[in-house]
């Protein structure tokens, strides 16, 4: 763990944040283990989910104009930028600049669904932790459409 990183899981993830790594195609009893360890857990794309990557600054406004639309499913950062989980194959054929559709053989590291930011697991934390439910996720054209207007105001906060 870094020194930065802060925000400490204690005791047995919550059954409803295991269940969401089984769902996406990840190893529950791996999590439990990395998760007390504060490491992170390796999950496939394009399971339960797939993933757009987008640049920091205009992420995080994406996610703000997305929260305020009340449209939003889990979103992480990470060191490449912010991370968006929205339904397998509805961001097929996305041609916004900056976009980065992750290919289904890729994976995501995710930390315990209890780091948010500002808190942090390796240079990770959860913008939007996942829920208990299993269907939760970004609308992948509200998303478009938001990440689209991000772009427009330069990514800042408005």
């Amino acid at each position: 763990m870094s020194t930065t990183d802060r925000s400490a899981p204690s005791g047995t993830p919550p059954v409803s944040a295991l269940e969401w790594i089984r769902r996406a195609g990840g190893s529950p009893g791996q999590a439990a283990v990395a998760w007390l360890a504060d490491e992170l857990v390796t999950v496939p794309v394009g399971v339960a989910w797939d993933v757009v990557r987008l640049p920091a600054a205009e992420g995080w406004r994406t996610v703000q104009i997305l929260q305020n639309l009340g449209e939003v499913g889990p979103v992480l950062l990470g060191p490449k930028g912010v991370e968006v989980m929205v339904p397998v194959g509805a961001v097929d054929g996305w041609d916004l600049p900056g976009a980065r559709v992750l290919a289904r053989a890729e994976q995501v590291d995710v930390p315990h669904p209890r780091v948010v930011a500002p808190h942090t697991r390796h240079r990770r934390t959860w913008i939007v932790p996942p829920t208990a439910e299993p269907a939760v996720l970004t609308d992948a054209d509200a998303l478009y459409g938001a990440y689209a207007a991000a772009l427009a105001t330069g990514g800042s906060a408005r």
